[in-house]
């Protein structure tokens, strides 16, 4: 299985206790409730269950963009790009290169993004959809 590290993509104990792991290395990972499904349980997992794991980390793969540049553009943490938050931040890159586009043209650009990136169609852009793959943004 594959999934993002630091994006609550999975446990919150698989984003701390799989941290600063090595490839080929071996860990066994205890996880408390708190940190796993809590006091719902989550299928034939019931609730307050402390989970146990035993990981042998095959391969890293660097994401095609950072988890860092996903939350310079996350202004309100939320873990979600609004297309304002993205606008912003296009307007700042644009202008830290010395570029000038004007609203008309940032919100086509942002509408043309969100066309392409928010795969579910709601209105965001959720970390995992920021952390795919992508042929451009």
């Amino acid at each position: 299985m594959w999934f993002t590290l630091g994006i609550r993509e999975a446990l919150k104990g698989w984003d701390r206790g799989l941290k600063d792991m090595c490839v080929g290395e071996k860990r066994k990972l205890t996880i408390p409730p708190a940190l796993a499904y809590g006091k719902e349980g989550k299928g034939k997992i019931p609730p307050e269950s402390t989970l146990i794991f035993n990981i042998d980390l095959l391969e890293i793969r660097n994401g095609p963009r950072s988890h860092e540049s996903f939350q310079e553009m996350d202004l309100n943490d939320d873990w979600k790009l609004s297309k304002q938050e993205v606008k912003i931040y296009l307007k700042k890159e644009f202008e830290k290169h010395g570029a000038v586009v004007n609203d008309t043209q940032h919100d086509a650009l942002v509408e043309d993004i969100f066309d392409k990136e928010d795969e579910d169609s709601d209105g965001f852009i959720s970390a995992r959809e920021f952390t795919y793959k992508h042929d451009e943004l």
